[in-house]
Formats: C-alpha cells, structure tokens, sequence
C-alpha cells in the first residue's frame, strides 16, 4: 500500500526510534505523526484521524496495554490496527498485548522491512474489513428494503383475500390464512353470482414466497375474468383456468384447486377438484365427516384436461371446509403427521367447541397445539362455511314485483300453519316498506324530501319514471332473501345505490315532524319487527321476526 496517503501515529519515548521509524514510513509514502507517551497520543487520536498505530509497551504515564485499552473504548477507533513495539519477548506480554486487542506485536531491535510488511499487511486487513462493514452495510440496506417490500406485498395479498367476508346469502364464513413467509402460494375467493348462488375457489401454487404470491395474483385475475364472461360449471372452470394459466408456469410449477358452486336457495353444491385435498362437510345432525367426490390433475401440468363436476345435496348445519395440504401435513413434535383422521377429530372438536363463524379459527388454534408452534413447514389456509336454511333472489329495479317478491319471501312463514295471521301481516308490512325503500330512495336515488309540500307526490312520481327509464337506475339489482331458524326469520334486503346515513334519520313521531310526509318508514319496520339494523354503508336492512321456539319446522 506505499504511495498511498495513510495517516500513522507513532507512540514512542524513545526518540530515536521515533525517528528513524518516521523517516523509514515517510519514505514508504505514508504520513506519520510522532507522541512520547500514550497521554499525548490519545490527544492525538482524539485531534486527527490515524489509520495506524505503532505504540511502544513501556511508557512513562499511560503505557502501551493501557493506551490500547482507552483506543478500543474509543467509538471510531474501535478497528484501528494497533502494532506494539517491545524489547520484551516474554509470553506474558505478548499475551497481555494480545487480550488488551493489539493486532500485532514486534521484538525489537527490529527489522525495518519488516515493520515495513506488518504496516503495509495491517492497513490491507483494515480496507478489506471496512469494505466488508460497507457491504454489510449495503447488505442490510437491501434487507430492510427487501423486507419493506414484502410487507407491502404481504398487505397486498392479504387484501385480495376474502379474509374479512363473514357472512354471503345467509351463509356464516369463516378463514384463516399462516403463509410461511410473508407471502405464500395459497388462495382462496368467494364469487357472489346472485340468485343464492357463491362460487368457492381455493388453490395451493407449488413453492412459497415471492414467485407463488405473483403466480396467486395471476390466478385470482383469471378467476374473476372467466367468472365475468360468463356462467361456467366447476368442472369447466378448472378447464379454463388449466388453459390459461399454462404460460405461466415454468415446468416445474403446478397448482392444486378446488372450484365449487353452491346453490343456497337448492341447498346443492357443485364442485371439481384438481389434486387438491378434498373439501369436508361435517354433518352435524348425523355427526359424521363427509368427503367430496371427485380428483383430476393438477392446474399447470397438461394442456386440454377434462375435470368432471359432481354435485352433493347439503343440509341446513352442514359445515363445509376447505383447506391446503399444510393442514394435514402438520407435524407434531414427535414427528407425527396430522393426517385426515387427525383433521375429522378436530374439525369435530372445533364445531362443538366454537360458536358460529369461529370454526376456522377453531381448526387453526387446535393445530398449533398438535403442532406445538405457531410456525409451519407449509402455508396454511382454512376456509369454513355454514350452511343455513336461507333462500336469496335478485331483481333489476326496473322489473321487480314488490307483491310478488314479498309473496316469495313470505313462504316459509305461509306454509307454516301455526304462525298467527297478524305476524304474518306485519312481516309484510316491513317488507313492502325495505323494498319501496331499496327501489325508490336506494337504487333510483330520489330524495324522500320531494313528498314534501302538502303531501303532492306529482314531482316524486315523475322522478321516479324518468329514473325507471333511465338504464344506470333501473339496471342496479335488489338482492332479498331470508335466513330460517327454529325460533326466527331473518330477511336481508340490500340495494345497489350510495347508501344513507341511517345514523341521522329524524324521529317522525317528534311533534315537530309530525305534519311532513316522509320518514314513517323505519318507525313502522321497527313496529312490526323484533329487530332492524343497517349497514355501515346503509344500502343493506336485516329484520329480524322471533316466533315461539319450534313454530319453524
């Protein structure tokens, strides 16, 4: 390294050797700075900055061990390569040169070529270490860049799952997505088609990390794509998803899926698989484990495979899961895998034990105690729905029959004999009031405000014929249904348009309201019905009927 510009100190009391060392190194190109004792040195060190020091061992005031000790305390000196010069050749004081953290040490009289060497080694050591410290610095630079990265990839996928989605057409859900690393290869999605008709796609790419996520993303795209063009059964799905997703996929990549279709109005599901585990209905009634039908190939590996669909008829109970292989691979510490028997014992457990809509958290918690961590070797994704006795239909503003759709929703109550007349009655009055609702102040947006003025409503019909005419008003859908249990009906009706703030709406029974010739509406749900409540956005009611236990059989 001579020619360089190296700033060297030397501590010495003896300035003869001060001397001639100075003049050797100073031929050699570096620039070198002479201290009789450690006290003048350290004064030195703190002044200017060194790259090297030679320092004698025996000093008057600090000598050399000492001089080291205070060096190395020193924040930025704390790598500064430190040569010792002594005429002791002892073990001793080699060693306590050494474990005070000398780099070097060198007998005298001495050899200047040598020392020559030695200075010349040391500042090589002391450039390759900086420059490994910079690259680690650079190193943990890209890491926590890295990392950044993937925590909003990490947000990004977890915000294309349905993990937030509790409940679809009277159907309770309930998920758990562990992947790995902070991202994974398995996907799920709910598709709501209308009618009481969910699709459910749950998928497993082969690997972990960033490459499965990016394969993730492509695939949901392609669901919802096909999903949009038109109606397609399972078994087609998977065909379509097959063809499409192949130029993505190198040749070692392949995903298992499942692609079911469920008809909660028929209470039938629909569903194909692609070498993926096979989905479980646990029948609480029978309490029993029932396992779905049907296996083809994996997504990725063949182009033009035929997948079959098989349908299945539900009950209401039923509970339906899905999930990735990670469930049933688990290990516990002993080694034991998991298995399917193992799965069927605690989905058993997690029904009974679990409230409705915690089933999946239920599964997930009993196999971190089966596993004894809350890390696994595989991503791991549950997926839980509830079947309910429920019936849901969709309408376009622009055709619907409010009696006609009331009578729809009224049947489970009609066709039960026991149920008191009046109730019934008051049944319908709520609903005729939600869907006058959902059509005119939701879907068509017309301002109740416009009955007012002595109750002339000319200026409010005539809104409402042009906005029936009009096709972004009249196409928006009403969704109804209901939700049967032994003791209650629950309906659901849910419009298309902006929404309100139900928070606001004034009290009409107020003498000061009294006279205007809107706003009864909410007032006579909450007469006739047991229970009324919104949605955040205000576009969805649920009333709530309570009937004497076992009347709805």
């Amino acid at each position: 390294m001579p020619g360089d510009t190296h700033n060297i100190l030397i501590a010495d009391d003896d300035p003869t050797i001060q001397r001639l060392l100075k003049d050797f190194l100073e031929g050699l190109g570096y620039k070198v700075t002479s201290a009789m004792d450690g006290d003048t040195a350290i004064m030195e060190l703190q002044k200017n900055h060194y790259d090297l020091l030679i320092s004698d061992v025996i000093m008057p005031g600090t000598d050399g061990i000492a001089l080291i000790k205070i060096i190395r305390g020193m924040g930025r000196y704390h790598n500064l390569p430190i040569i010792m010069l002594s005429g002791k050749s002892n073990t001793p004081t080699k060693v306590a040169a050494f474990e005070s953290l000398a780099d070097d040490y060198v007998t005298k009289p001495f050899d200047f070529d040598e020392i020559g060497s030695r200075v010349k080694t040391q500042l090589r050591l002391k450039q390759l270490q900086e420059n490994l410290e910079e690259k680690n610095r650079l190193l943990l630079y890209r890491n926590l860049e890295l990392e950044a990265h993937l925590e909003v990839a990490k947000h990004i996928q977890q915000q294309l799952l349905p993990l937030d989605v509790k409940e679809i057409y009277g159907i309770r859900i309930s998920s758990i997505y562990k992947p790995v690393d902070k991202v994974g290869g398995d996907i799920f999605d709910l598709l709501p088609f209308g009618n009481g008709k969910i699709g459910i796609f749950i998928g497993d790419v082969s690997g972990h990390g960033v490459p499965s996520a990016f394969l993730n993303i492509v695939l949901r795209m392609l669901i919802h794509s096909i999903a949009r063009e038109e109606a397609v059964s399972p078994s087609r799905m998977l065909e379509k998803i097959n063809n499409a997703i192949m130029p993505y996929l190198s040749e070692e990549d392949f995903i298992t899926a499942s692609y079911g279709i469920i008809d909660v109005n028929h209470r039938v599901l629909y569903s194909a698989s692609a070498g993926h585990p096979k989905a479980i209905i646990f029948r609480g009634k029978e309490n029993r484990t029932i396992f779905m039908n049907g296996s083809g190939p994996c997504l990725g590996i063949l182009e033009g495979v035929a997948y079959e669909t098989h349908p299945v008829r539900l009950l209401a109970g039923d509970r339906l899961i899905y999930y990735t292989d990670g469930l049933i691979e688990a290990k516990s510490p002993g080694g034991k895998m998991l298995g399917t028997e193992g799965l069927c014992r605690m989905i058993e457990g997690s029904v009974e034990a679990n409230g409705p809509g915690d089933i999946a958290a239920g599964i997930a918690s009993r196999i971190e105690k089966f596993a004894g961590v809350d890390s696994y070797e595989d991503d791991l994704t549950v997926l839980c729905l509830e079947i309910e006795d429920a019936f849901y239909y969709s309408w376009y503003t622009k055709y619907i029959n409010i009696q006609a759709a009331i009578d729809i929703l009224l049947k489970p109550l009609t066709s039960e004999k026991r149920i008191d007349l009046k109730d019934i009655k008051k049944v319908r009055v709520a609903l005729h009031e939600a869907l006058s609702n959902a059509i005119e102040h939701g879907n068509l947006q017309i301002p109740a405000s416009l009955k007012e003025g002595g109750c002339v409503e000319d200026l409010f019909e005539r809104l409402k014929g042009e906005r029936m005419a009009n096709a972004v008003y009249a196409s928006r859908k009403i969704t109804a249904g209901y939700i049967k249990h032994d003791n209650d009906i629950t309906y659901c009706i849910k419009d298309e348009g902006p929404g309100f703030d139900y928070k606001n709406v004034y009290d009409p029974t107020s003498p000061d309201n009294i006279l205007k010739c809107y706003g009864r509406g909410i007032v006579l749900m909450r007469i006739c019905m047991d229970e009324v409540s919104f949605n955040e956005k205000g576009n969805e009611i649920r009333l709530v009927k309570n009937f004497p236990v076992q009347v709805l059989t």
